[in-house]
C-alpha cells in the first residue's frame, strides 16, 4: 500500500515531559505526538525525531516525520493536529516530504542553545538557569572555542551511555548576550546523552576558577580518567534547529 510521508517542525515546553523518546508509564513528547496523530488518522504510525532531548529540555526546532496510507492535505492536517495537541506541544510547520525520509539519519547538524539569567527574570525562570551574577563572557568564549572541531566526548556523558564511537564534530561554539540573557550556542553533527549540559557546566567551572585551563583541556582531550561532573539544569536547554544537507563551516 502506498505511503505518504510528512515532515514536521515541532516546538515544545519540556518542563512536564520525561524527554522526547517513548518510555513505558511516562509522559514523553514522542508519545503524545504519536498518540494524537494516530487518533486523527485512525492508523498506527511510526514517528521519528531528529533529536532525543532529555527530560526537561525544550525545543523550538525539533524535526520529525511519519507516514500514512491516506493523502491528507498538509494545511488541513497541520490545523487539525494543532487543535488536538496539549498546550505544551505545537506543530510550527507541516508539509509533505519524500518517501522514506528519516530525520534522525538524514540530519547533518543539530543546533542547541543554553540560556542563563544573570539578573532576576521571573518570566524566564522555567526556561533559563539563574546565575545570580554577571558572568565573564570573554573568559567563557576563551574555552568555548576549544570545543570546535572533532573531539572524543566520552568524559562528557555517563559511562553507561557511552557508545563504541564517542567522537562528535562541533561546528559552532560561542557565547553571546541577547534580550537580557546570556546564551551559549553549540552545533554539532550529533550529541551524546547529557553532553551539552556538561559542556556548559565545565565552562562555568572554568569561569568561576574552580578548574584551570590545563584541567579543562584534560577533560576535552581525555587526559584524565574522571568524567566531567560539572553540569547545569535541563530547564535552560533548547533544541533550536536541525539542518539537513551540506553544513557551512
Amino acid at each position: 500500500m502506498k505511503q505518504f510521508f510528512y515532515k514536521m517542525i515541532v516546538e515544545y515546553d519540556g518542563t512536564e515531559f520525561s524527554g522526547w523518546q517513548i518510555q513505558p508509564g511516562k509522559r514523553t513528547v514522542q508519545g503524545e505526538l504519536k498518540n494524537f496523530i494516530e487518533i486523527y488518522t485512525r492508523q498506527e504510525i511510526k514517528l521519528v525525531g531528529a533529536g532525543r532531548t532529555d527530560s526537561g529540555v525544550h525545543a523550538v526546532g525539533q524535526v520529525c516525520s511519519f507516514s500514512t496510507n491516506i493523502d491528507y492535505p498538509p494545511e488541513e492536517l497541520h490545523y487539525r493536529l494543532n487543535r488536538m495537541l496539549p498546550h505544551d506541544i505545537a506543530i510550527r510547520k507541516l508539509n509533505r516530504t519524500y518517501t522514506g525520509f528519516d530525520p534522525r539519519r538524514r540530519a547533518t547538524m543539530r543546533d542547541y542553545r543554553y540560556y542563563i539569567s544573570e539578573n532576576p527574570k521571573p518570566l524566564a525562570r522555567h526556561y533559563s538557569f539563574r546565575s545570580y551574577r554577571v558572568l565573564n563572557i570573554q573568559k567563557l568564549n576563551r574555552v568555548a572555542r576549544l570545543y570546535l572541531g572533532k573531539h572524543d566526548f566520552s568524559l562528557f556523558c555517563k559511562a553507561v551511555s557511552r557508545k563504541e564511537n564517542n567522537e562528535c564534530i562541533i561546528f559552532k561554539s560561542r557565547w553571546f548576550r541577547y534580550d537580557g540573557l546570556l546564551i551559549y550556542e553549540v552545533a554539532a553533527d550529533r550529541f551524546l546523552h547529557h553532553m551539552v549540559r556538561r559542556m556548559v557546566g565545565l565552562m562555568l567551572a572554568y569561569e568561576k576558577s574552580k578548574i584551570n585551563l590545563t584541567q579543562f583541556e584534560a577533560f576535552l582531550n581525555n587526559r584524565t580518567k574522571d568524567e566531567v561532573r560539572f553540569s547545569v539544569p535541563a530547564c535552560g536547554l533548547v533544541l533550536n534547529e536541525v539542518t539537513f544537507g551540506k553544513v557551512k563551516r
